[in-house]
């Protein structure tokens, strides 16, 4: 299982750092329907973002399902894309088959 520690003054760069270093996989973060700014702290990115806790998860769920689960959680809207950050990953995939981890 992985996990990620979430605090609302957490930046959007560490998050995706992070996400990289335990799936392999590039995790886009957005302020309403733009890339949110790398600097910026998560806890501005969404009038409902609640960026606190952890989120835990194995690398084998879905790319679909990792991302409602993040939404649903901190309210921030996430997707997952390939290590090179070229296209999203399939939905259907799993986060170590989108990272090739």
């Amino acid at each position: 299982m992985s996990d990620i520690r979430i605090f609302g003054a957490m930046k959007v760069k560490s998050l995706q750092k992070q996400f990289q270093k335990l799936t392999g996989a590039h995790l886009r973060v957005y302020k309403g329907v733009h890339f949110a700014e790398e600097n910026a702290a998560l806890e501005t990115l969404s009038k409902d973002a609640q960026p606190y806790g952890t989120i835990i998860f194995k690398t084998s769920v879905s790319v679909e399902n990792f991302e409602k689960m993040f939404k649903e959680k901190f309210g921030i809207t996430v997707q997952v894309a390939k290590p090179d950050n070229s296209d999203l990953a399939v939905n259907s995939a799993s986060l170590k088959e989108a990272g090739c981890k």
